[in-house]
């Protein structure tokens, strides 16, 4: 009888599917394996969320290999294997190989760096101009397409 007069409140559900699990300001993440430090990351600010990671100013170095490779860009996605970035990326290595271009898809797992929106990339004085590059960190190679090279040939003595 009581619910003729009084109906229960109606209350609304709603769903939060894609909520942040933490947000920093100015920060530096390490990963460390028992051989010593693997990763080493800043960024401006970053949001994790359940299975990534959103940074921007992202300024990644891998040192999971025999070599340093280090990725600056405006934004960064970290996501299991992957990190993304885009705008003004930047790609160097410490044999002084260095690339630039607006995206790059770095899969930690291969040591492979692709880009296919075009690039630059320098060693010395030579320069490369490309519309795709895959760079192998492991084996040190570079595959490219549609190229424009300047290539600086030496002296013989």
């Amino acid at each position: 009888m009581i619910f003729i007069f009084f109906q229960p409140l109606k209350l609304k559900e709603q769903s939060f599917g894609d909520v942040p699990q933490l947000e920093l300001e100015q920060f530096t993440m390490y990963e460390f394996t028992p051989y010593g430090l693997k990763t080493l990351m800043f960024g401006e600010s970053g949001t994790k969320y359940d299975e990534r990671f959103i940074v921007k100013k992202m300024d990644y170095t891998d040192k999971s290999q025999d070599y340093i490779a280090n990725m600056k860009a405006d934004d960064g996605l970290y996501k299991n294997e992957l990190v993304t970035l885009s705008g003004h990326v930047m790609y160097s290595r410490s044999n002084g190989f260095v690339f630039n271009t607006e995206k790059l898809t770095y899969n930690k797992k291969t040591s492979e760096a692709i880009s296919n929106v075009g690039y630059t990339a320098y060693m010395g004085d030579n320069i490369v101009r490309g519309s795709y590059i895959r760079y192998n960190n492991a084996l040190n190679k570079v595959y490219s397409k549609q190229i424009d090279a300047t290539y600086q040939l030496q002296e013989s003595k």
